[in-house]
């Protein structure tokens, strides 16, 4: 009778190690699969059903980031500088790209006899996102005014190179304007917007090349500072075209921005020698950290509050933390920050294309687009020539201060919702923006891969 039982339960036990082992071989397949049903139910709703935004986000972030792990990936195939791939990246997962391409995808899907959505969502532009590619936009500019010191930044040769890279867009944006039969409000708008520089795209692609110790790169940064000063007077003067110009705006915005770039220089100097010096002497701690940031932010708010872009403010808050001499850990210490929000803001500006304007302007965009670059280059790079760069460093600079970006953008749109410009008008200085953003990266990228002449920059 025993020798039965034991028979019995030799063969239960022997069935439950074989059970186990099954189970063992197949419930990782088993949860692999239900995992990726819902990843696939969640992917199908995030794409092509409505979603609340405050639950959204988690969706777009994600597919940002692998977006931008993808750009890093092509940058190898396409040798290309990082910033440019980015923005192609943004290019291809734009709303008017998307919308461009998804109805022949659906009827691929139609004649397949498979019923699909009318319309795909990938990521909006507003809300969060914008927000996050703000704070890109901020902590790649910190980062820069930290390599910077305030004397090769601004003085005279910087500001020369800044008047005329003004002076010479704006005349030549109004006067294309003009002989093409465009109004007067047009042709100032137009003007204004070809003064601005967006410095983000091209102070990118000088730390990727590791040349931001250069006269050059610092000839850029401090002009294109100034340049961003100047582009908003530009504005407040053209705003007052139809109702007449004021005097006191003018000199009120001219008023704070020297105020805030002098002024906030010096107590950031005195804030940094007297506290953060010391703070930063040992080891980093979190509260530190906070400060420093909320600091920067400060910096950007003020900018932004008198007018100026908070990029601009990010930059002086960066340029005074310079005075300190234990600025090198704040590098390692805002890493992690700035590898998360920067690709979201380059794609994002990526993103802002649109497709249909810019097949609906051909001519007159890539005409603008032309002339802004050569704007550009003439009055930047001659008087870079003049004031006693090299020719070579001349042309990185008047290429480096080709892109427009996110200044032109506001230009365009504080004219398109005031009324003065058409949809059409508006699609002309944004596409323009756009591409001289694009295409700044892939030039310089040339120019500074065969080398420069210039020199370490003094303090270097």
């Amino acid at each position: 009778m025993f020798m039965v039982i034991g028979k019995v339960l030799g063969k239960v036990n022997a069935g439950r190690q074989r059970i186990e082992k099954f189970a063992k071989a197949y419930s990782g397949v088993l949860f692999a699969g239900l995992l990726l049903l819902i990843v696939l139910s969640v992917l199908r709703t995030s794409l092509f059903g409505e979603v609340s935004e405050e639950k959204r986000i988690w969706f777009e972030l994600s597919f940002l980031l692998l977006a931008a792990i993808l750009a890093e990936l092509l940058v190898v195939y396409l040798k290309q500088p990082t910033v440019m791939t980015l923005l192609i990246v943004g290019v291809a997962i734009s709303p008017s790209m998307i919308n461009l391409a998804y109805p022949f995808v659906a009827s691929l899907f139609a004649s397949a006899g498979l019923t699909v959505a009318k319309s795909i969502h990938f990521v909006t532009i507003q809300g969060t996102i914008n927000v996050f590619a703000q704070l890109g936009a901020i902590l790649l500019l910190f980062k820069i005014g930290l390599h910077s010191e305030v004397t090769r930044v601004f003085n005279a040769k910087n500001l020369v190179v800044a008047l005329v890279g003004v002076v010479v867009p704006f005349l030549c944006g109004y006067y294309y304007a003009e002989f093409m039969g465009h109004s007067f409000v047009y042709s100032m708008f137009l003007g204004a917007a070809l003064t601005a520089t967006s410095v983000g795209i091209t102070v990118a692609v000088l730390e990727e090349f590791k040349v931001l110790g250069k006269e050059f790169a610092q000839v850029i940064l401090g002009a294109a500072v100034i340049d961003d000063i100047l582009a908003l007077l530009v504005l407040s003067l053209v705003s007052g075209a139809q109702t007449g110009f004021e005097i006191g705006p003018l000199a009120y915005l001219i008023a704070s921005a020297l105020i805030f770039v002098i002024g906030g220089i010096y107590l950031g100097q005195y804030i940094v020698k007297r506290h953060f010096d010391s703070m930063l002497a040992g080891t980093i701690e979190n509260k530190t950290f906070l400060l420093i940031l909320a600091y920067v932010l400060a910096y950007a708010y003020v900018a932004e509050y008198i007018g100026l872009s908070a990029i601009v403010g990010a930059f002086i808050a960066g340029i005074t933390l310079n005075f300190s001499k234990n600025t090198g850990k704040l590098f390692s210490l805002f890493y992690p920050l700035e590898a998360f929000f920067t690709p979201i803001f380059f794609i994002s500006l990526g993103m802002l294309v649109d497709v249909n304007a810019l097949a609906a302007n051909l001519l007159p965009i890539a005409v603008v687009t032309l002339i802004a670059i050569a704007a550009k280059i003439i009055g930047c790079g001659l008087s870079a020539l003049a004031t006693g760069s090299s020719a070579k460093d001349s042309l990185i600079i008047g290429i480096g201060m080709a892109p427009r970006g996110e200044i032109a953008l506001i230009i365009g749109l504080f004219g398109l919702t005031a009324g003065v410009l058409s949809a059409s008008e508006y699609a002309v200085i944004a596409s323009m923006a756009f591409i001289t953003t694009v295409i700044t990266p892939a030039i310089l990228g040339r120019l500074l891969a065969q080398g420069s002449s210039g020199k370490p920059s003094a303090g270097n």
